[in-house]
């Protein structure tokens, strides 16, 4: 799914982004998205914890909940 965003820019941003746009030759859409993405990796929650460990996704109690424990048991058999 595509969504658009406007934004309203200051004058110093607004003249950064043309001047940046005109020196790479990207559209000021893309060097916005690209800057949205960097900031959205760099910021996230698990962002160093993919990196370096990996994830897993499952229930928000897994690691508490003695349910789950006793269900591993009977398929280790």
């Amino acid at each position: 799914m595509n969504e658009t965003l406007t934004i309203r820019l200051g004058e110093k941003l607004a003249y950064a982004l043309s001047q940046e746009a005109r020196r790479t030759g990207l559209a000021k859409g893309e060097i916005a998205r690209q800057a949205l993405e960097a900031r959205l990796q760099s910021t996230g929650k698990l962002s160093a914890m993919e990196r370096h460990f990996g994830c897993m996704s499952g229930p928000a109690d897994l690691s508490t909940n003695k349910a789950y424990r006793r269900v591993w048991k009977k398929r280790r058999v």
